[in-house]
This record gives structure tokens, sequence and C-alpha cells, in this order.
């Protein structure tokens, strides 16, 4: 079980060991924090880097941040559109294991994949943000989703993007992940309807109608993260609480505040990757440090290496 960042690190190093090095494009890049961590990765050989980017713009980052590419591939296109379907195109063909956002917004990015003729999502799928944070002030990794695909989820999405961030915390060896589904309040109240949906859905998990993560809710985050407040709270019966793995926010905004707090106040480390898709596609937010994208890198390097 991955406990931490660098035992993240300790794995992809060792794992690159005489085995093939994975390949990822990064769509749009721009220079800046992107380019630099993955001129990092390449120079270690732990990844090969295609930079799928109209090549004048790569040129202009050449001459302007003095840039060593490291032997990057140049794949030269005209739009970001163009870049996201060729990126695509190259993942479905075998000759990308992973994607990297680049130098553009996340839903400006999300908004093309999300078109149904780039051909990212399969057989029904959904797309999901999965955020991965490291912090001393809890005894494991916490994963928080979802922070930048689906804005209000109804329930059976609430379920799917739950399901997602189980399987990547399955990935990192979580046996049995357990999630919270976050409200204001724990407790259940027909006049706010978000607390019976995540109490509805809490009890498909009871019943075996969800499988492969334990989930409870509606829980306030103070009681999910802490059993000891659960425990003033009168919530002495849960299975998740002060173990929870997965926050599951009752809306982006939500999700997309508690991962940007942890990053910016918490100075939590993290990585982050939308899940559902033909590849796993790392990416960050504007507020994460340089070392979040290494993060970020590294999990997709893992995820490759590790492939079923």
């Amino acid at each position: 079980m991955i406990r931490s960042f660098a035992e993240l690190e300790d794995q992809v190093k060792s794992g690159s060991d005489g085995k093939k090095v994975p390949r990822m494009g990064i769509i749009y890049p721009r220079g800046g924090k992107c380019l630099e961590a993955a001129t990092a990765a390449a120079s270690e050989k732990t990844v090969k880097v295609s930079l799928i980017s109209p090549r004048e713009a790569i040129e202009d980052c050449i001459v302007r941040e003095g840039c060593d590419l490291c032997g990057m591939e140049i794949v030269n296109v005209d739009s970001l559109e163009e870049a996201v379907r060729t990126g695509v195109k190259m993942a479905r063909a075998g000759e990308l294991d992973f994607l990297l956002k680049g130098s553009v917004g996340t839903r400006e990015l999300i908004d093309v994949l999300l078109l149904s003729d780039t051909g990212f999502v399969s057989g029904g799928g959904i797309l999901s943000h999965v955020g991965i944070m490291e912090t001393e002030r809890y005894h494991k990794l916490i994963f928080i989703t979802d922070a930048a695909v689906n804005n209000e989820p109804d329930a059976s999405t609430k379920i799917a993007i739950t399901r997602n961030a189980a399987t990547v915390a399955r990935k990192l060896g979580v046996e049995s992940p357990r999630a919270a589904l976050l409200a204001a309040v724990e407790a259940i109240y027909p006049a706010v309807p978000v607390t019976m949906e995540e109490a509805a859905i809490a009890k498909m998990s009871d019943r075996g109608q969800i499988k492969d993560v334990i989930i409870d809710g509606p829980l306030s985050f103070d009681v999910a993260i802490n059993a000891e407040v659960a425990r003033s709270k009168g919530i002495t019966n849960s299975a998740v609480t002060g173990e929870t793995d997965i926050f599951v926010g009752p809306s982006m905004e939500t999700a997309n505040g508690l991962y940007k707090a942890m990053v910016i106040y918490v100075r939590a480390r993290a990585a982050g990757l939308i899940w559902g898709g033909i590849a796993p596609l790392v990416t960050t937010f504007a507020a994460d440090p340089i070392e979040n994208v290494s993060n970020s890198i590294r999990l997709g390097i893992y995820l490759s290496q590790t492939r079923d």
C-alpha cells in the first residue's frame, strides 16, 4: 500500500528497472510547471514524452525559458481541439500510456474530452477527477472527488464517481476503500435533498448493491475525518468515520474548494487525474506547486507500470 508520494516515487524508480518506459503525451504545453516537471522526469528516464502542441509555441518556449527538451518528441498541431484529439488517438493506438494536461484551463480541456466524437470515453463510462492528498494531519492518503468534471452529480453519477475514486485507491493498494458522502450535516433531513440522496446511496452500499467500496453518508467533513468528532455527535456505528479514504463532494464547487484549500493552506502534497477514459489523464490546478505536477506525472507512470 502506498502511503506517501515519497513511496510512490520509490515505486516508480524501482519499477523502471529493466522495464519498458511509459510514454506520456502532454496536451498543449506552453512551458511553465508542466514542462519543467516533465523535463525532470524525462531526464530521470522514467518516462518518454511527446509534446502535442503547435511547434512554434514549443520553439518560443525553448528561446524564452531556455528549455532543454531532453529528446522529447514534438507532435505538431494547430489548435487545442486538435491536440486533444491527437492525444486520444495516440492513446487508443497504444502510442501513449497516459496524458498530462498542459497549459490549458481544466474546464476547457474537459469540454473537448466530453465531445461525443472525441473517443476518450467509451462504453457508457463516466469521467471524473480524483485528487490525492498527503498531509501529516491524517494517517493515510486522502482521495477527493470530483473537483473538475461533474458539477452537480445526481445519485447515479455520484455512485459512478465514487467507484472511479475507489478504483484509483485500489490501484495504490487500498484494499477496501471507504468513502464519505459529504454534506453540511450528518443528519438526514427531508428538507435537505442531498442528505436524503446520500442516505439512499449509503443504504445501497450496506445491502451490497455497490461493490468494492464501503460508503457512508451524509457526513460532514469533520465527522468523516475525525472519529472523536463523530462519537461526540452520536455516530458510533460507522465503518467510515475516522478511516475515510475518499471524500465525495456534493458538488464540484465543494470538492474543488476542498482540494485547493488543502493545497494552499494545509500545504498538502497532491496529485490529480481524470479517470474513466481510455487512458489516465493526469492534471493539476494553477494553485499546485511544481512538486504536485511531478507527483501527478509519477502517478501516471505508476499506473502505466502496474496496468492489468
